[in-house]
């Protein structure tokens, strides 16, 4: 019986577990390719999107290739208040801060060189005791040609 309702919980905890991702997956690409706008850059092929609570932050490292022009999007469901995001190089200088650019969900700029950057997002801790959880997206995409 004790098997039983082990296998029992790993299944619902599979399925609801799913569930979760699948929404915010849904919101990644609702939210964040009208935020890419898609007539202008196509995404890059990588959807990230993930759940995370006031407090966390998590890094994603992507390669940018030298002469094309790119677009960071970054963007929080209503349970987050608020997201703050930075783009770095590996000798972590700062290349983007959107806490000194008005919070924008958002960078445009043009690869120099071909090189791998590290986006760092953070979702800074709530002031009262309770962190509330909410999805992210990060979408990448660059500018069509023609």
């Amino acid at each position: 019986m004790k098997h039983l309702k082990l296998i029992f919980i790993f299944y619902l905890t599979l399925f609801f577990g799913n569930n979760i991702n699948a929404q915010c997956f849904n919101f990644a690409k609702t939210e964040g390719f009208s935020k890419l706008d898609t007539a202008v850059y196509l995404p890059d092929g990588r959807l990230n999107a993930i759940t995370i609570s006031e407090g966390d932050n998590l890094e994603i490292y992507k390669p940018f290739f030298r002469g094309r022009n790119y677009k960071i999007v970054v963007v929080c469901d209503k349970n987050l208040k608020e997201l703050n995001f930075k783009v770095t190089n590996f000798q972590k200088q700062v290349l983007f801060d959107s806490k000194k650019q008005g919070n924008t969900d958002s960078w445009e700029f043009k690869s120099e060189k071909n090189q791998n950057l590290i986006i760092f997002v953070e979702a800074p801790a709530s002031k009262n005791s309770e962190n509330k959880t909410g999805c992210i997206a990060i979408i990448v995409g660059f500018k069509r040609r023609g």
